[in-house]
């Protein structure tokens, strides 16, 4: 898959701005998107964690996985 087409995926749609781009630019901003995006999970995955640490140690992977499913994985 070409990082155009990713690109588009990742934005649910194209956009007129993403025509204007060239290949090397919308390589940067899938990469930017990306980065983006994991440092999002990572800060909420700490403070989920912050968040249980409280809990009795037990509690705290059923406790992540009632409260977020899957969606913290990783």
């Amino acid at each position: 898959m070409s990082a155009k087409t990713e690109l588009v995926h990742e934005l649910n749609g194209p956009t007129a701005a993403s025509e204007m781009l060239s290949d090397q630019e919308i390589e940067d901003l899938l990469g930017l998107f990306r980065g983006a995006q994991k440092q999002e999970k990572d800060l909420l995955i700490e403070a989920v964690n912050g968040m249980i640490r409280f809990f009795p140690p037990p509690f705290r992977t059923i406790t992540r996985r009632i409260m977020f499913g899957d969606a913290l994985e990783g």
